[in-house]
């Protein structure tokens, strides 16, 4: 058996309140102590998929925070987009249709679009895979506190995420459990492992993730300036 670490929510460049580019996702985990990552850009897979197929020796699972009517829902190892704007309901059930795992992020943070003190969430319980008890990024530790308990009330699975829109964030919050040595970390086996799981990490200043979306259209800005440079310098003789 082998202790691993996965942040199981986060950002790249391909979310639109993030400006993390992918090519210094793999070093930053790894110095991190991380062993994979689950990349949740809102409504995209396409930095998820970008990152696993060019990580050397850090797992990538793909994820998507998908904009359902009625708040966030997380799907984790999905091979295909899962649209914006569809009910919870039919969210959840196109995760599961792919083989993936429903994972409700943030469920009690009022600052998202779930505002509803966890009433609504009884009519969607059945599906949800995974409850995050531990957001770094949320408003308020009471938020997390009640994430937790529902969870554990509920007999649901608890996971854990920095919800990084930042290089520096991605590790702040991971979970830690058990895997066997060589096994992959599939649906299955993460359910298992989840049981006996421990959230590490802490959460973090709001105003980290403020500055982040104010800079994010020059950093874009800037970004495509250093690209177009360099494909000018390429066409050179």
């Amino acid at each position: 058996m082998g202790t691993v670490r996965y942040d199981l929510h986060l950002h790249t460049e391909f979310s639109p309140d993030c400006d993390t580019p992918l090519d210094a996702i793999e070093a930053h985990c790894l110095r991190r102590g991380l062993t994979g990552i689950a990349v949740t850009d809102h409504d995209s897979i396409e930095g998820a998929l970008r990152l696993r197929d060019r990580a050397r020796k850090l797992d990538v699972l793909v994820g998507e925070e998908v904009t359902a009517r009625e708040g966030d829902v997380i799907g984790l190892f999905l091979e295909e987009r899962i649209p914006p704007r569809l009910s919870a309901a039919e969210t959840m059930e196109a995760i599961h249709a792919q083989g993936g795992l429903v994972y409700l992020p943030h469920p009690f943070d009022k600052r998202r679009a779930r505002r509803t003190g966890g009433g609504s969430l009884l009519a969607i319980l059945d599906q949800v895979d995974i409850v995050e008890a531990f957001n770094g990024k949320v408003g308020q530790d009471r938020y997390n506190a009640l994430a937790e308990e529902f969870a554990r009330r509920h007999g649901k699975l608890c996971g854990g995420g920095s919800d990084a829109h930042a290089l520096n964030a991605i590790g702040t919050v991971y979970t830690e459990f058990d895997l066997p040595e060589g096994e992959p970390l599939t649906p299955a086996a993460l359910l298992a492992c989840l049981a006996e799981a421990q959230i590490v990490g802490k959460r973090r200043s709001p105003v980290g993730a403020w500055l982040v979306r104010g800079r994010r259209p020059l950093s874009l800005a800037w970004r495509r300036l250093l690209k177009a440079r360099s494909e000018r310098e390429r066409r050179r003789p």
